[in-house]
This record gives C-alpha cells, structure tokens and sequence, in this order.
C-alpha cells in the first residue's frame, strides 16, 4: 500500500480508538469498493465469487494466503486458525468470515482446496483463481512483499483481519495467541471501547519467565498437539505427554527436525501417524538440533509435573538425562533438577542404579582457598527449593558402567533420603 494511505489508515484507527465512536463508511469509503479489486475467484465447491462484493462487503472477516503443499508455515497456520474458529463458535460464517486464498493456482484447484480443508477439518472457506488477479490481491491487502520473491512459493505469512463496513484493518501474526486473536476479530473491529481504569500496574503479579522449550511449544505445537495425556476427540496430531518414553531419543530428533524427508523415506512411525492423522502431515518448523532438545526437555518436564504424585514422591525430578558416553568410558555424568514441593527440607543421601557399580553427587567446594570438585555425602534441599544437577555444577558422577549406553536409551535410578524414602526415576540417555 502506499505510504500516504498506510499514514492516513493509522492515523485514522488511533483516532478512533481514542474516541471509541465508529462511523458508519459506505463502500466508497478509503477501504471500500473504490480500493480492493472485484475479482473473481473459486471456491472449494467450484463456486465463482466476487472478491469485495461477495467475500468482504459489510463483513468481519480474516484473509490469509497459503498453498496446500506448502511443508512448513501454511499447515501451521491453517492448525491455528482451526484453534480460533473453535473459540469463535457458531459466530464464523455469521457474523465472522475466514478466507483461505491459494497463491499457488496451479496446483490447487477446487477439489485440491477441498481435501485439505476436510485434512484440518476447517469450516471456513478456501479459494483460488487467477494467479494475476491472486498478487493483485495481496498487494492491496499489504501482504506482498516484492523482496521475497523468487520465482518459488514465498510468501509472507502475517494475514489480515478487517472490518469493511467500518474501515478497520489489522494485519496479525497467525501465531498470535488463539484466544487474544479471537477477541481481536470478534470485538477490536466492531464494538470497541477504552478499557476501564483498573489497578496500579506496580500491583500487577510478576510474570514467570517461560523457558525456550515452552515457547516452541506454544507458538508451533500447540495447534495440533495437546500435552495432557489426554487427546481430545478430532486432534490434528497426537497427545505429546511422556512422548519421550515411547520414542527413541535418534528417531524423535530426526522427527523434529525434518518430518518431511522421514515421510520421505517411508519410516515406518512417520507413515503410520500420517495414516492415523487423516493424512495430515507434520510440517516441518525448521528446527536445529538445540531447538528440538529444548522443546523435548520442556515436554519431559510437563510429563514429570502432571504425573507426579505428591502422597508418594518426595521431589518432583525435571529433566533428568544421562550422557551418552565413549563406549570405552569407565565414568559418565548424570543431571537432573529436584524440586522439593513440600513445607520441609530433604536430604539426598544416596543414588543407586543396576546399571551402574556405583553413583556419587559431585559439587564444587572450595579446599585451601581452591575450588575443587567432591563427594556430597548428605544433599539438603530447602522447603519449597530446588536443586540442579547440570554440566558445569553439580552432577552424578556414574563410576562402572554395565554396559555401553546410547542415545534413546533409559536408565533406573534409586533416589534414598534421609528419612528412609525412596524415590525411582527413569532417566534418559541423550547424545549431547
């Protein structure tokens, strides 16, 4: 769009939103029919429609562009907006309109725009058309960006939500929260009105910082996957609690990091789920090796809380994993983190494991004014505090291995203390 309309548009939302009053616009108005072109276009059904007078006049709506085989952002995004069309309930196709526009005409007729829309079981509709008169279109809804293209299906991934009648457009992240992206299309373009004064912010609570593993989560799993245990009726892809028990560490790396090229390759797993999974295949988020091992710690961790059982258990364990050592190796490390959720503090005192002669803590201690690493013989852990187990600090010094372990693996360890309790966890062997 040109720089004096996008000027104008912002200028004239701030006033509104500062006023809270919405005119009413005809559609000769900055945004109406004067603006975006009339151009024809196929719905999934093979029905022929006008872009302004069919799709958006008068309408709520929210407008992306994808191509249906598209192995990375498109499946995301379309996951998404499956996630907000359940938040917005019987309002879609009412009072709210989603439109899914292919950039790729070529290759996604109707029938092709069809099949993919019942893969995600999406109740919105999809179009195609002229390629010409498609670029047309995502030039004046801003979301063509001559840079990036060359000659392949890229594309800019932001959409647009707008409100014709009233002249208030918004272009959005499709990975923005499903709920704040709701309100935003169901409220913020139509009935919007200046928050009431509220508290202080200095009273407001202090947010947790949310680790790296959780953002990945959020922002790329979410959408398909539940982490729960328990899957919900129609998921797009499988409940992910305690994924890491029942897949080998190897496979569940190659997985995150090119599900595409598994598919590929006819793995056997990967074809199964794409079979289980109305041939909906994962998409591949471009995730390097670190990023994966962030986001199954992360999974680990959430398996680690929501099956914890405070009657039997004595610390909650996160993140516990060994080392793959050199098959020669006679020592390996271990790290885990234990939280101790209880009023009163407890003492570790011994770790034990079949696969193992014999495991001791290590810390760093400081011996004729040197930092020296030793044996920790009682290990306290305060009320409501936390311990770590980590590369660097201290760690379970692993002395005798029975046999040589490799990546995928997993080890029993006894944790004992002080007061006679014991503790089992299932510790994994990961190559790092």
């Amino acid at each position: 769009m040109r720089n004096t309309m996008r000027m104008s548009f912002w200028v004239a939302a701030f006033a509104l939103f500062i006023t809270g009053n919405i005119p009413a616009f005809s559609a000769a108005s900055t945004w109406g029919a004067n603006y975006f072109p009339n151009v024809p276009l196929i719905t999934q059904e093979g029905k022929i429609v006008n872009f302004f007078d069919d799709l958006i006049k008068d309408k709520v709506v929210v407008i992306n562009f994808i191509y249906t085989h598209c192995p990375d952002t498109c499946p995301l995004e379309t996951a998404q907006l499956v996630r907000v069309q359940e938040i917005m309930g019987d309002r879609l196709g009412k009072d709210v309109f989603f439109y899914s526009i292919s950039i790729d005409p070529e290759n996604d007729s109707p029938a092709v725009l069809k099949a993919y829309k019942e893969r995600f079981k999406a109740r919105w509709t999809f179009l195609t058309g002229e390629k010409s008169d498609i670029t047309r279109l995502r030039k004046k809804l801003g979301l063509y960006v001559e840079e990036i293209q060359d000659g392949s299906n890229n594309h800019n991934v932001n959409m647009i939500i707008g409100n014709q009648a009233t002249d208030r457009w918004m272009k959005r992240s499709p990975f923005e929260n499903p709920h704040v992206l709701a309100d935003q299309i169901g409220n913020w373009l139509t009935g919007w009105k200046a928050p009431p004064r509220g508290d202080d912010y200095a009273n407001a609570p202090e947010l947790r910082s949310i680790p790296r593993g959780e953002q990945i989560y959020r922002t790329r799993c979410a959408s398909c996957h539940s982490l729960t245990g328990n899957e919900p009726a129609g998921a797009l892809g499988p409940d992910l609690l305690a994924v890491t028990r029942r897949r080998d560490m190897p496979w569940l790396l190659d997985w995150l990091k090119a599900p595409d090229r598994m598919l590929r390759k006819k793995d056997p797993i990967a074809m199964a789920l794409y079979q289980q999974y109305n041939k909906l295949a994962m998409p591949n988020m471009r995730l390097n090796k670190q990023e994966a091992l962030a986001l199954l710690d992360y999974i680990d961790e959430e398996t680690q809380r929501i099956q914890h059982k405070p009657a039997g258990d004595v610390v909650a364990i996160m993140n516990a994993w060994v080392r793959e050592a050199h098959p020669d190796a006679s020592v390996n490390a271990g790290y885990m983190t234990l939280v101790n959720v209880g009023p009163e503090a407890v003492s570790l005192v011994k770790v034990e494991s079949e696969a193992f002669k014999n495991i001791e803590v290590h810390e760093m201690a400081r011996v004729d004014g040197l930092m020296q690493m030793r044996e920790a013989s009682d290990l306290v852990i305060p009320a409501h505090g936390q311990i770590h187990f980590e590369p660097g600090g201290k760690h379970l010094m692993l002395m005798g291995p029975q046999e040589h372990l490799t990546a995928g693996q997993k080890v029993d360890m006894a944790l004992t203390f002080k007061s006679g309790r014991k503790q089992t966890v299932s510790v994994q062997v990961a190559a790092r």
